[in-house]
């Protein structure tokens, strides 16, 4: 059986680990002793293990394992916020994890990379000088080690628990740039199947419904869809994806997510 580690898996991660899990035995890493008995349950092989922000650690490295593995997907959460210098120690850390890890790698980035400018954005739109630091940061540190890296850079994270209706939300005229995570999930299968190494793509669906009329259609209100012209706030393109790959999301209206 194929084996595929997924490092730092959170509310994706899980979901990633179980679209795989009939094909591929699962490796995880967590941060916490609960989080771990918690993925042990749903029949991942895991440990605990904390990538430190204070400094560079050559921590536990088990090469039977990582060698062994067909695939490594990343999806430890970072923020803009953090400070770079954290950032380069925690990433670091990781990238001896995994040191010389020659096959399939995904880093889980996000479309946060782009400034908030209300225009069309595909990956080469800016500058790099344009792009939020702390994630480009991350992102070359992590190329930089391993050059078969496909990045994806992922919207808003939506599906099971996760629908908009739930949440306080602002500027409700705002159009989304929203993802369901199976999508995802067939994104990274497609690209492993394909044998796809060292490429960049954001991952959105396709349409960009206002938040407002997400919320009214999750909550059986019916209203009218705003004409093009009247939607405002930066619309991520998925072009490069769905040529490259010929995909066709399996969830294209937000509105829609379950």
């Amino acid at each position: 059986m194929n084996k595929m580690g997924i490092i730092g898996c959170g509310w994706l991660g899980i979901r990633i680990a179980s679209h795989f899990y009939s094909d591929y035995k699962i490796y995880a890493t967590t941060t916490s002793a609960i989080n771990k008995n918690k993925l042990c349950s749903l029949g991942f092989e895991t440990i605990a293990i904390k990538f430190s922000d204070d400094e560079i650690t050559h921590g536990q490295r088990d090469c039977g394992i990582i060698n062994n593995l067909d695939a490594i997907i990343i999806t430890v959460p970072f923020s803009k916020q953090t400070n770079i210098k954290q950032l380069e120690n925690r990433f670091e850390n990781l990238s001896l994890l995994i040191s010389g890890f020659k096959k399939h790698i995904f880093l889980m980035s996000s479309i946060g990379i782009y400034p908030q400018i209300d225009t069309e954005i595909e990956e080469d739109t800016f500058e790099e000088d344009d792009l939020d630091q702390n994630i480009l940061f991350v992102e070359n540190l992590i190329k930089s080690k391993f050059p078969q890296l496909n990045i994806l850079r992922l919207g808003g994270l939506m599906g099971d628990d996760r629908v908009l209706s739930k949440y306080k939300i602002s500027d409700l005229d705002q159009i989304v740039n929203h993802v369901h995570y199976n999508d995802i999930c067939l994104v990274i299968n497609q690209m492993i199947e394909e044998n796809v190494s060292g490429k960049t793509y954001n991952v959105v669906a396709p349409l960009h419904p206002r938040k407002i009329d997400v919320i009214n259609y999750q909550k059986g209100i019916q209203d009218e869809i705003q004409c093009e012209s009247q939607l405002r706030g930066r619309k991520i393109l998925t072009n490069r994806l769905e040529r490259d790959l010929n995909y066709k999301f399996t969830n294209p209206d937000p509105r829609k997510f379950q």
